[in-house]
Parts: structure tokens; sequence; C-alpha cells
């Protein structure tokens, strides 16, 4: 299989997004591209790139003809302004300018800090990114993690604007990755019915880390992921926030709990309950709710067990929702590729909530 290209056109730039198995193998032609001649390039990268990679990478840039300076990103899990001025300081001293090139390879952290420090860095930089995991993948050309500052629960963030996307799929472990399989899902349902179909029929070898599956539904995700981020129309724009209001409230509520599920896993049963919502409140069939929870299933994403009150539940969707908007709407489909934002009946939403926590409620009782 040869390095697939996709160019995503955002407006005022665009994103040049490569993907393909032993893709690293080019990376020393493409990367040269990036700049109009090779001088110096900065690479950041994550503490858990394996040496052979990271060595890799190094050698490419250098047969690219670029002189190299390599810094290893902290294991916090977080990004911090402390850590972004660190790297700032080392752009300098490394004497970095705006022809020059930075690099981030790793996980979505490193990748989205690489993205960060590139707009910062003479006003904007050119950034090559390199994911190592299927996430990052799907999301690095559009979305970055918040950056950790106290009290501002994820506020604080920028759209990353990286020159351009490297993506090696033999860097994947091959194990299920569900946290870039529920991003991949999302997408296909709000791209078109034919991407939906395409992500049903392959769900179960994208699951399987099956290379030539997952590349084909990473591409179909860029240039859905790319239409909502350019969209003009600002309900459009929140596409990709289907599940999201869910996993939030559900993510409070395993707090006080002290149990704590991962984001994938919250996003994914966001997208359970919002799908029900939508069999009333949008125009999603009750045939394609189940087709969805079987996509999932074969994605290797598993159903939550939990048991949370339903007064607790509304309470949580109304509180965590306010602090990201002044009103109670859910991203839910009106149709395939039509993800817009609804504002759901408390008739409608009471009742799905109650039949949803109950469903939950007894996969901890089998549990037992």
């Amino acid at each position: 299989m040869t390095v697939k290209r996709l160019v995503l056109n955002f407006g005022s730039r665009c994103v040049d997004f490569r993907i393909g198995p032993d893709a690293l193998g080019e990376f020393s032609r493409i990367s040269r591209g990036v700049v109009g001649r090779p001088v110096r390039a900065f690479v950041v990268e994550d503490p858990a790139l394996p040496q052979e990679v990271s060595t890799r990478i190094a050698h490419e840039l250098i047969d690219a003809g670029f002189k190299i300076e390599r810094w290893q990103a902290p294991e916090a899990a977080s990004i911090t302004f402390e850590v972004i001025s660190e790297v700032l300081a080392l752009l300098g001293s490394a004497q970095i300018t705006a022809d020059d090139v930075i690099v981030a390879a790793g996980g979505v952290r490193v990748t989205s800090l690489g993205a960060y420090v590139a707009r910062l860095w003479c006003g904007s930089t050119p950034c090559v990114l390199v994911p190592t995991d299927l996430e990052g993948m799907v999301c690095a050309a559009t979305a970055s993690e918040p950056i950790d500052v106290a009290g501002t629960d994820g506020h604080v963030l920028l759209r990353p604007e990286p020159s351009m996307v490297f993506c090696d799929v033999s860097l994947l472990s091959g194990d299920p990755e569900p946290a870039g399989n529920v991003l991949l899902l999302g997408a296909a349902l709000a791209d078109s019915k034919r991407s939906w179909d395409r992500l049903k029929d392959h769900a179960a070898k994208i699951g399987e880390g099956d290379p030539v599956a997952i590349v084909d539904a990473v591409c179909n995700a860029q240039t859905c992921r790319r239409s909502v981020v350019a969209s003009a129309n600002p309900s459009a724009r929140h596409a990709l926030s289907f599940g999201v209001t869910t996993a939030r409230a559900l993510r409070a509520c395993l707090a006080r709990r002290d149990a704590p599920a991962p984001w994938w896993q919250l996003l994914a049963e966001g997208m359970r309950f919002e799908a029900r919502l939508a069999t009333e409140a949008g125009k999603f069939s009750v045939e394609e709710v189940f087709a969805l929870d079987d996509a999932l299933e074969d994605l290797g994403v598993e159903e939550l067990a939990f048991d949370i009150d339903v007064e607790e539940f509304l309470k949580a969707l109304e509180e965590e929702n306010a602090r990201w908007s002044n009103r109670l709407f859910f991203a839910l489909p009106k149709g395939f590729g039509s993800i817009r934002l609804v504002n759901v009946d408390d008739e409608v939403l009471r009742r799905h909530a109650e039949a949803y926590l109950a469903s939950r409620a007894e996969l901890l009782d089998d549990a037992e």
C-alpha cells in the first residue's frame, strides 16, 4: 500500500495529510517540502516513543538536510503553560526561525504540545505532527488537547494549524485502540450515509487493527472533520460534539463515586444515549441505534456499567452543559451527514434517561 495524501483546505490555510504503512520510509523526502530550504528542525518527542522510532525520525530529518535538536516531553498527564514556556525557551536556544520546522512525534498530548508552540513561535512556524496512536491520527489536524489551567475545566485551547500530519500506521500496536475508534464512528456518522455504511461494514476489521481498513476510515474522518471545523453554519460546527454533553455529565457523576472512566468510554456512552434521544428529537431510526451499538462493540468499545440516580444525572446534564453554553442543547443526528444542535423536551429527556440508566444498572447487577 502506498502512502496516501489528502490536502485539507481550511480556507486561509491547508494541511498536508499523509498516511500509510511504513510511511516513515518516505519521511525524508516528504518533510523536505514543508520549508523552502531545510536548515533547522526542533523535535518534540513523547517519552513513550520507542527508541528505534525516535532514531529513525532523526535520521530521516538529517537526510532531508536539517540540523536537528531533540527534546523529550515530561511524562505529565496534561499540557501546562510551564511546559509550553520551557519548550519556547529551548526554541530560542536552538535559534529556530519562522523558516525552520517544529516536529512533534508521539501521542495526542505531545502532538498537541507541538501544535501549540508552533502557533506561538514567531507568530506561526511550520509544524509537522507525527501521531503514533490512532486517536492522534484521527484528530491531530483538527483538534488539540486543552491546556491544563486550574479552574478552567478544559476551556483553554486552540485549534492546531500544522503544515503536515504524517501518519505511519505501522507504528500502531495492533491492539484495539478504542480512543481512536470512537472518534472514527462519530466522524462517519457526521459525514454521510455512505461513510456510515462503510464504517459499519469495516468496524470489525478496524477493531482488529487491519491497516487497510484503518487507513480508509482515517482518511474519511479527515474530510468530515475538516468540513465540520470549516463550516459557516454555527450549528453544523457542533457535529463532532455528538455524545459530548452526556459524556461530561457521566464524568461528573462517576467522579463523585470515585469511579472514573476513560474519556473515550464516556464519549461512547454519550453517543449511545444521545442516539436514543435522536429517535424522537431527531430523525435517527431505531434500527440505526442498534447498528451504532453493534459498531461500537465491533470496534472494541464495551458498554459501561454504573448505577446513577435519574435526578442526579439530569442535574449533571444541566450543570456540566452550563460550563460551556447558556442553553442545554444536544448535538443529535437529524439525518446522515447532518448533526445539529437540538433542544430536547424535558419529558422525552427524562423518559430516555430512566430507560438508559436502568439498563446500565442491570449491567452492574449482571457483573456481580
